[in-house]
């Protein structure tokens, strides 16, 4: 009996503190959840993302279009034969700077001077048949039919003395401009006919440099703008735009673009690559550290800032000059809070904790 006694006495004990503890238990969580929520609250400005912002301000500059050009002659013929005949003598081969008017090469003459003194005379005698037929249609004693009939063979005798002078000069193969001769298909001895090539010649002075820029920057350029274009080893030379293409490449959708060197010495020939510089009119911009892009969700180039309630906005840029050690750019407001340190780890619309930053460089 004295056994069942105390398993009853603590079944009963362990049944009070059950219930002792169901009563106790809410209490308690009662009073610690506003010390809980007062945690939270105190901690918020804890939880918000620092990034380092710095004050930027928009200043006037002029920037840069910067494209790979290749140069090419400013003139460039193909000399034909315009009249058949056996190369007699070439002057001046491939190679050769020469003058325009300067005889290259001459052509057989053939029977060509004498026909050309025949035609001169012919011409005589057709003037002093017409002079003669309007004395007398003057005095009455001529028809006006005969008279237009002497005219129309003065006329046709000018202009076959005129073909015969032609045919002679084209003996002699002259440079039609100033220029380097190159690619030569003759020799002598050889007999050419009328459209046959001879020589080619190109004109180096100025030098043109031909290449394509964007549609974001063909906006910005003029004809009779100035412009640099470097080259390998020979230094930079100043030009000008001389063509500006009003319809982009339907494939490659960029536009081209000539600029106009002076080349008196001639050191820079055709097919030479040089980098061009072209300077933009003044816009508005910011200096920024090429470190501080970013891309947005549609994949446009811009930057992170911090706006006046301390939220991060982001804003697209155009690259207005590109630099070695900074990058100019466009598009954003005169002032702003740009974050050069931690805008991979914020996005748009959060809000975060701005550090200014110390010194004077970029970041």
């Amino acid at each position: 009996m004295k056994k069942s006694y105390l398993i009853a006495l603590s079944i009963a004990v362990i049944a009070v503190l059950w219930v002792a503890s169901g009563i106790i238990a809410p209490a308690s969580e009662t009073t610690d959840q506003p010390a809980v929520e007062a945690k939270a609250a105190g901690g918020e400005d804890k939880a918000l993302a620092e990034v380092r912002v710095r004050e930027s301000t928009a200043e006037s500059v002029t920037g840069d279009v910067k494209v790979t050009g290749r140069t090419g002659a400013s003139r460039q013929v193909v000399i034909k034969a315009e009249i058949a005949g056996r190369v007699t003598e070439i002057v001046l081969e491939e190679g050769t700077p020469v003058t325009e008017g300067q005889v290259i090469a001459h052509l057989e003459k053939r029977d060509r001077e004498a026909r050309t003194a025949e035609a001169r005379q012919r011409l005589s005698q057709r003037e002093i048949e017409y002079n003669a037929a309007k004395s007398l249609e003057n005095k009455g004693l001529n028809s006006k039919v005969r008279l237009a009939q002497a005219k129309a063979d003065m006329e046709e005798a000018r202009a076959i003395l005129k073909q015969a002078e032609i045919d002679f000069e084209n003996t002699e193969i002259t440079a039609p401009f100033d220029g380097i001769l190159y690619d030569q298909v003759i020799e002598t001895g050889d007999y050419v006919t009328a459209g046959d090539p001879l020589f080619s010649i190109v004109d180096l002075d100025p030098i043109a440099v031909r290449g394509f820029v964007t549609e974001q920057q063909v906006i910005n350029l003029v004809p009779g703008g100035k412009a640099m274009a470097d080259f390998l080893g020979s230094g930079s030379l100043e030009g000008t735009i001389t063509y500006i293409s009003p319809a982009a490449d339907p494939e490659t959708r960029t536009f081209a673009i000539e600029i106009s060197i002076p080349n008196p010495a001639q050191k820079i020939i055709a097919g030479m690559t040089a980098q061009l510089r072209i300077p933009t009119a003044a816009h508005p911009a910011h200096k920024i550290s090429p470190s501080v892009l970013s891309l947005n969700d549609e994949g446009r180039v811009g930057v992170k800032f911090v706006d006046e309630n301390d939220t991060v906005q982001f804003s697209p840029v155009a690259i207005l000059g590109d630099y070695p050690d900074y990058m100019l750019v466009g598009g954003l407001p005169d002032k702003v809070r740009l974050i050069t340190v931690g805008q991979d780890f914020v996005v748009p619309g959060q809000h975060v904790k701005p550090v200014p930053a110390e010194g004077d460089g970029l970041l």
